[in-house]
């Protein structure tokens, strides 16, 4: 049973391995390829060569526009005069229109010892010439150069005045933005590519390993979910295999406990109901079986004490017939013992009657009935007794055999009569459930101990004194034969309810 069961769980759990790796394969086979696809047409000695011609030309046009920058200071400053010589600045302004290339913000003019002279436009933006400023201008050819801060966009050309008194002239111009943007911009991708073109072997490997890690997760979860699959389906059915074995060794009272609604819980629910259809077909047939043996029994006491009854009888008529003693007592005492031999013959004959009628019990003769008509009969039978009928006109006629149905029900009657003295009313129902028929009979009576209650439908077993314990057993015998049950439910003090169950349709 056990290896079984690893089967399947094992086919289970392959064949969803094989569902996941089977297209994996491929699937990483095709992932690795494009992503060193899409790397080569990323990064190639084309592209990188591109983009360092891209921003060679921007450092270059940046250079060229900061040379015109110092290139217009010496222009103002040779168009000015001795402008730049005077310390109060002129009235007119000196600072240039701004081009393409460059906004202009502000002129300054410093003395020899860095101080400021004077200023010419928006001054608030500018910053001033420090001693280190001053110094690399000095040691410059020509005594030129320009400062700047591309993160604020503000440029400044400083020119060293060499005309007495000396000095140092500044123009204080800004970018166009966008220029500065694109320049950023090409700078920084740039710099990704060549991030990117040193990492040539790392990149697609890291991909690969990203694109592992995540199928391998989920195998993993897919191992996990058809273990979890597997167990769910192979332990009803190892419940199932031990409830057959079970069975098989003749233990009808198993029953498997229902643990899902699923398709496998209605096999469950078979399998329980196939149980129980067992066991009922098992005690019918051994209480067949018994009643056959009974029968058989019967019919064999009845006709061995049938015969000597009736010379037993004629013998002792002769015994008294022929006294002629004169002893009176003697005479009183044979016409006694006459008299009790007769009464126990007499139930000895009654006995024999019933063993004879039980080991002859007839065939049936199944014909469709009203069987309310039949318990209307039975309780006119009683017309002394408080006899309550609780009739279901949705019961129809049944395929039945009148006679041994009424029979059933007077042995019944008669047994709720007998356990309550107290005349208490008995009442008879009827009721439809579905393809069968229930039909009740309830007394209020002394009732029946729990523990004999699995006895009373046997053969010869009675809890009165004067009973030979067959009615019961006749009247199960005669249901069953009609395709139906007959059951009991009593509780001592309170009364017993007898059961029975016939079908809607001719049992086959």
């Amino acid at each position: 049973m056990v290896p079984l069961m690893r089967t399947i769980r094992g086919k289970i759990i392959l064949l969803f391995l094989v569902i996941v790796l089977l297209p994996a394969a491929p699937t990483i086979y095709l992932v690795g390829d494009l992503v060193h696809q899409s790397y080569q047409v990323g990064v190639n000695p084309q592209v990188e060569q591109a983009l360092q011609r891209g921003v060679e030309f921007s450092r270059e046009v940046y250079r060229l526009r900061k040379q015109h920058l110092s290139e217009r200071l010496a222009e103002v400053v040779a168009a000015a005069g001795d402008a730049f010589r005077r310390s109060p600045p002129p009235e007119s302004s000196l600072l240039p229109e701004s081009d393409d290339e460059w906004r202009y913000l502000a002129i300054q003019v410093y003395d020899p010892g860095g101080r400021l002279r004077w200023q010419q436009g928006d001054t608030l933006r500018m910053s001033r010439l420090s001693p280190e400023h001053l110094s690399e201008v000095n040691q410059t050819a020509g005594g030129r150069m320009v400062i700047g801060d591309r993160r604020a966009n503000r440029f400044m050309a400083i020119q060293r005045l060499d005309a007495p008194p000396g000095g140092y002239a500044v123009l204080a111009a800004a970018l166009d933005s966008t220029f500065l943007a694109r320049s950023d911009a090409l700078l920084r991708v740039y710099q990704v590519y060549r991030a990117l073109s040193l990492s040539s072997a790392s990149i697609p490997g890291s991909f690969l390993i990203a694109f592992l890690t995540i199928n391998l997760t989920i195998v993993l979860a897919t191992v996990l979910i058809a273990i979890w699959l597997s167990r769910r389906f192979t332990e009803p059915l190892q419940e199932l295999v031990k409830g057959t074995q079970e069975i098989g060794r003749g233990n009808l009272d198993y029953r498997i406990p229902r643990r899902s609604t699923d398709e496998v819980g209605e096999v469950v629910d078979h399998f329980n109901r196939m149980a129980a259809r067992l066991q009922e077909l098992q005690e019918k047939t051994i209480f067949l079986e018994r009643m056959a043996a009974w029968q058989e029994i019967a019919r064999r006491v009845a006709h061995e004490i049938k015969n000597p009854l009736t010379p037993i009888q004629l013998t002792l008529q002769e015994m008294v017939d022929r006294y002629h003693g004169g002893d009176p007592e003697y005479a009183r005492l044979l016409r006694e013992c006459h008299q009790i031999i007769n009464e126990e013959l007499e139930s000895l004959r009654r006995l024999v009657s019933e063993f004879s009628q039980f080991g002859r019990l007839p065939e049936l003769n199944i014909r469709m009935n009203d069987l309310h008509r039949i318990i209307e009969e039975v309780q006119g039978l009683y017309p002394h007794r408080n006899i309550r009928l609780h009739l279901d006109e949705a019961v129809p006629w049944l395929p039945l055999d009148a006679d041994r149905i009424r029979q059933v029900l007077i042995n019944l009657v008669e047994n709720a009569i007998e356990a309550d003295p107290q005349n208490r009313p008995i009442d008879i129902s009827t009721r439809r459930k579905g393809d069968w028929v229930e039909v009740e009979v309830e007394d209020r009576g002394a009732g029946i101990p729990r523990e004999l209650q699995g006895q009373i439908f046997r053969p010869y077993f009675s809890t009165r004194k004067q009973g030979t314990g067959l009615g019961l057993a006749i009247a199960r015998k005669m249901i069953e034969e009609h395709g139906g049950s007959i059951s009991v439910e009593s509780h001592v003090g309170e009364g017993t309810r007898f059961r029975f169950r016939l079908p809607v349709r001719s049992p086959k």
